[in-house]
């Protein structure tokens, strides 16, 4: 599983709720690589596998591996992951992006994402926002979407629970 992790301020009220999905994964499954961004991207792996949950996520949100402050843009982020850690993804590999997909109007790079899926076996996309904010102002959102396997909103802990309980599903049936 590889998770990217947005925690810009347009989703610092879920972005604490994201992480702990991050660090659940990583105490749950063996294989977890975990990065977080907001312009740049930073692999915080060490910090959930060290740390405990409240140390891990106030490491990251009080900007020790990305700036924090800095404007969202997925398009860097997402260029940034496939240059220097596109090596994680194998056709064995979940890549899970967590964030509502506002890139501040810079240049989605939508080849970036198209990359990742072509060497992932699903791209699954969870985004705080509900569908109908999708097609407003910066979100790119409608371009993301249709090169992920899944696109889910997951505002709350039950919907959370039902998309882990889809993967985890489809991961156990495949093997």
């Amino acid at each position: 599983i590889v998770v990217i992790c947005d925690v810009s301020l347009s989703v610092r009220n879920t972005a604490r709720f994201m992480l702990h999905l991050v660090y659940s994964l990583q105490s749950l499954f063996e294989r977890v690589r975990s990065y977080v961004f907001v312009s740049d991207l930073a692999d915080a792996s060490q910090y959930f596998e060290q740390l405990d949950i409240g140390e891990a996520i106030a490491a990251v949100l009080e900007g020790k591996l990305v700036d924090c402050d800095a404007n969202s843009n997925y398009g860097r982020a997402l260029g940034i992951f496939c240059q220097r850690h596109l090596s994680v993804v194998t056709r064995e590999t979940t890549v899970i992006v967590l964030g509502d997909g506002r890139g501040n109007r810079n240049p989605p790079n939508v080849a970036a994402l198209e990359e990742i899926r072509r060497r992932c076996r699903q791209l699954v996309w969870l985004s705080p926002e509900p569908r109908g904010s999708w097609d407003l102002g910066s979100s790119d959102m409608p371009l993301y979407a249709p090169v992920c396997h899944r696109s889910e909103v997951v505002r709350n802990l039950s919907q959370l629970g039902q998309v882990a309980d889809d993967l985890i599903r489809g991961y156990t049936a495949a093997r």
